[in-house]
């Protein structure tokens, strides 16, 4: 097998597995050769695989990791060095996490029960198919991230009416992206933990939940004044129900991976990405195992998982380099921005809220990932400064993180479901989603601000 495999392909694995360790080894035990290790790893492996990244992904990261640099050097007289590798460094934990999600990606696309969802959903009539499918994308998505999207992305395509079509895309777009507000799987929620480390896992749930219910009531919202009206053509076919086992095995699966993970991090107390670079691989070998059943050794199921793991490391080039120029340049501004011209803003609760919101929407809107946004504000612009309690600016964060990638024709979100319908990522970010991200956006933002009127923070 190994023969039909480039050398550099395989140099590039070894590599990305040996900085995967080495993140993890320098969480657990902090021996700082081991992060050096990281970063070496890191630099090796995106020279390794640059040449295989889209051109504008690579001029972008280019270009962030020139402002990050130069903020760095004139405001705040760093070593461009010191920069780099500090940024290097914090971006190796989300390489783990990166590797981590993979592993559930082969069993969940085999899954029976995962199957049996997706035809439920699709034989729903009119009246209901929103509701199946918003809950179905939302459901799925906060747990198997991407691969829940992928699963269900294939009725969007099979989909003839044009209509019909776009608001099943939407809805489920909508409604997947949402998930980010709460879900530990979705890399929002890494992101911001890690970045505002007063903030709980409990602030997350308690506050991101109930954002999630709001953005999922404008969803359904849009689309009946957006859509509905004109959607006189539905013919309606008798809805296939989800036999009892598939629902109960789905259940099982899903609340006892929510369980490992969250109790492994209540309990250890270590990060959630390394909690995720631990459970994953063996939880996703066991899923494995019990869908092949007894017929089949388990050690096989096993390698096979870790084959078709193994065989797509080096896909993961693309989110390498946009993490890693997302926390340089986060390292340059926080290290170079002008705290000065924050303070007169300080306080401001009404201002500041919609003012990050919508900041990372526009900039969301012209392809900035909202993971630069989000870095380089928690960098550089601390709570404190804006005179704001961290759990009333995490929240604000993590309310926009979705709602930017449907409206940035870069985003995972668009580029993933442009495959699927006759409509390129620009279309779906600029002409689909604005209306909806507009009307969510302002209805998140009012939830933000409420609980910080109310104290409940």
């Amino acid at each position: 097998m190994s023969a039909d495999i480039p050398p550099t392909a395989i140099l590039s694995r070894t590599i990305y597995l040996i900085v995967v360790v080495a993140a993890i080894g320098f969480v657990v035990f902090g021996w700082k050769p081991l992060q050096w290790l990281g970063v070496a790893g890191t630099i090796v492996f995106l020279g390794l695989e640059v040449r295989h990244i889209p051109l504008f992904q690579a001029l972008m990261a280019v270009f962030l990791v020139s402002v990050g640099i130069i903020v760095g050097v004139e405001l705040g007289d760093a070593d461009p060095v010191d920069i780099a590798l500090s940024g290097i460094a914090k971006a190796q934990i989300f390489l783990v996490l990166f590797f981590a999600i993979q592993w559930l990606q082969t069993p969940a696309s085999i899954s029976p029960a995962l199957h049996a969802v997706r035809r439920t959903v699709v034989s729903q009539p009119p009246g209901r198919r929103f509701l199946y499918l918003a809950a179905s994308g939302h459901i799925l998505g906060s747990v198997l991230n991407v691969a829940g999207l992928v699963l269900l992305s294939t009725m969007v395509e099979r989909q003839k009416d044009a209509l019909l079509q776009r608001r099943m895309a939407s809805a489920l777009m909508q409604n997947y992206i949402v998930a980010s507000t709460w879900s530990p799987f979705f890399i929002s929620v890494v992101v911001i933990l890690i970045a505002l480390p007063e903030l709980s896992w409990l602030d997350v749930v308690t506050g991101g939940l109930p954002m999630a219910l709001i953005a999922v009531g404008v969803s359904w919202l849009h689309d009946r004044i957006r859509y509905r009206p004109r959607a006189l053509g539905d013919v309606r076919s008798p809805s296939v129900p989800l036999e009892a086992p598939h629902g109960r095995n789905l259940t099982c699966v899903f609340a006892t991976l929510i369980v490992l993970v969250i109790g492994t991090v209540e309990w250890s107390g270590l990060s959630l990405p390394v909690v995720l670079g631990f459970v994953g691989p063996l939880f996703g070998m066991f899923w494995m195992a019990l869908i092949e059943g007894p017929t089949v050794p388990p050690w096989r199921s096993a390698w096979r998982v870790v084959r078709r793991v193994y065989g797509r490391i080096e896909g993961l080039r693309s989110e390498a380099l946009a993490f890693t120029a997302s926390s340089i340049v986060g390292v340059g501004f926080a290290t170079g921005f002008p705290m000065d011209a924050i303070v007169p803003f300080a306080g401001q609760g009404g201002w500041i809220i919609f003012g990050l919101i919508f900041a990372i929407l526009g900039l969301g809107f012209l392809g900035i990932h909202p993971l630069v946004s989000v870095i380089v504000i928690s960098e550089a612009v601390p709570p404190t400064v804006l005179g704001m309690p961290v759990q009333v600016v995490g929240l604000s964060l993590l309310g926009v993180w979705g709602l930017t990638t449907l409206v940035s024709p870069v985003s995972g979100t668009t580029l993933i479901m442009a495959r699927f319908v006759p409509a390129s990522s620009y279309t779906i970010a600029w002409r689909w989603s604005p209306p909806y991200t507009i009307l969510a956006a302002v209805a998140i933002g009012l939830f933000v601000y409420a609980v910080w009127r109310m104290e409940l923070y």
